[in-house]
């Protein structure tokens, strides 16, 4: 009976081998191993802070292999291909691709093995927005100069094309416009060599700005000039300098007949009362009747206050100036009157010295002449009047040596007593 027992286990045990190899032999050929290529995006991590990327890959290629069953199965979900920025340089290079594999299947092949990037400096820098108009407004109508907040942008990216930048653009399309348009609209920015970038680039801080085209039915429009109305006087010792104006035209639309009585537009009165120092006032235009503003109804007015001009006039010799040396010149007066103006600080710290009176005699041969006076005067102060503001030179044969010279630099000449 034992005997027995053990002649059947044996074949039992062959009996039992032989049923794994026949499973083995059926999973291999209905389940084989199988390779498979995935396209992966390259997501890129770790990149310092002021720096960006200005080129990179995009994909990779990764085989993996497995049975047939568990690789049809996978999606791009198992796997992450990543490159690591942490350590790399401003310019071109090469940085490795990492994949993770969250199934554990065998990966074959990655191609490429190593991400070609190129790394700059992050720069920022403010342009100009202009705007572009496109197409043609309805007929009968008119558009004109646009207005955008803001009207610059910041824009931000790999320093060797921010530091090219010139322009930044709002593309609007009329497309048969009769109503003023407002929009808020994309930008796009170009460089000096006429190349155009978008968001996709760089980034634009804001990336939409809000346009505003007035657009007006075609009718008679005059552009005149703004005038500022002032009312009062300012603090004693004070006056108005100048009074600037922005903008200081308006364009003014209306019949014929009536633009034909405008020269000009006033603003609202503004009180310049007892002021002491400058003004700056936005006020309202004072618009006739039966006209209209193309534009806003706002001017901004500057008024620039100063101190009130002081006058003083000083009494200072006469000096010749080009005298040749065998000249002697008499004039009729030893000194002249020179009246200034300017601030009262100016005009107090000024003395007699500060101010040289003469009469160039350059070119003159002997003879008698009558000669402008002219003065040299400190910057800062004005010339009001000199007098006498021409003077008579007699110019002579010099004497010989041993006469007395006048105070003028010039020798005494006796005419009735009186030195000339």
């Amino acid at each position: 009976m034992g005997e027995l027992w053990k002649e059947n286990a044996v074949y039992k045990i062959i009996a039992v081998l032989l049923a794994i190899l026949l499973w083995l032999y059926v999973t291999a050929d209905q389940n084989p191993p199988v390779e498979r290529t995935l396209n992966l995006s390259i997501n890129y991590e770790n990149l310092p802070e002021d720096l960006v990327l200005v080129s990179k890959s995009n994909v990779v290629n990764v085989k993996v292999r497995g049975d047939a069953k568990e690789i049809n199965s996978l999606g791009l979900k198992d796997f992450r291909a990543t490159v690591d920025l942490s350590q790399v340089k401003i310019g071109e290079q090469t940085v490795p691709v990492k994949i993770e594999n969250s199934l554990g299947v065998e990966i074959v092949d990655i191609s490429p093995k190593e991400a070609s990037v190129s790394v700059d400096r992050i720069a920022e820098k403010q342009v100009p927005v202009k705007v572009a108009l496109l197409g043609q407004t309805a007929h009968g109508y008119s558009s004109f100069n646009a207005t955008v907040k803001p009207s610059q942008v910041v824009i931000r990216g790999p320093q060797n094309i921010v530091d090219d930048l010139e322009e930044a653009r709002a593309d609007v399309n009329l497309n048969n416009a009769q109503s003023n348009l407002t929009l808020n609209l994309p930008i796009k920015v170009q460089d000096k060599w006429g190349n155009w970038y978008g968001t996709d680039t760089l980034n634009i801080i804001p990336n939409t700005v809000e346009v505003f085209i007035p657009i007006a039915e075609d009718t008679p429009s005059k552009t005149v000039p703004v005038k500022p109305v002032l009312e009062g006087k300012p603090a004693q010792g004070y006056q108005i300098a100048r009074v600037l104006v922005e903008p200081e035209t308006v364009k003014i639309l209306g019949q014929f007949n009536k633009l034909d009585d405008i020269d000009r537009i006033q603003t609202i009165p503004i009180s310049v009362n007892d002021v002491k120092q400058n003004i700056v006032r936005e006020v309202d235009l004072s618009i006739p009747a039966g006209v209209t503003l193309l534009y806003g109804t706002k001017v901004k007015v500057i008024i620039q206050v100063e101190e009130e001009p002081v006058a003083k006039s000083f009494e200072v010799p006469l000096n010749i100036h080009n005298r040749k040396s065998n000249q002697k010149v008499v004039t009729t007066v030893e000194t002249v009157k020179v009246s200034l103006e300017g601030n009262k600080e100016a005009i107090n710290k000024l003395t007699g010295q500060d101010i040289k009176a003469y009469i160039d005699v350059a070119g003159r041969d002997f003879g008698t002449f009558d000669l402008e006076v002219q003065v040299d005067i400190p910057a800062n102060v004005r010339l009001v009047n000199i007098e006498p503001q021409k003077v008579k030179a007699e110019i002579k044969a010099e004497e010989e040596p041993g006469t007395i010279m006048t105070g003028n630099g010039e020798k005494p000449e006796n005419n009735n007593g009186r030195n000339q």
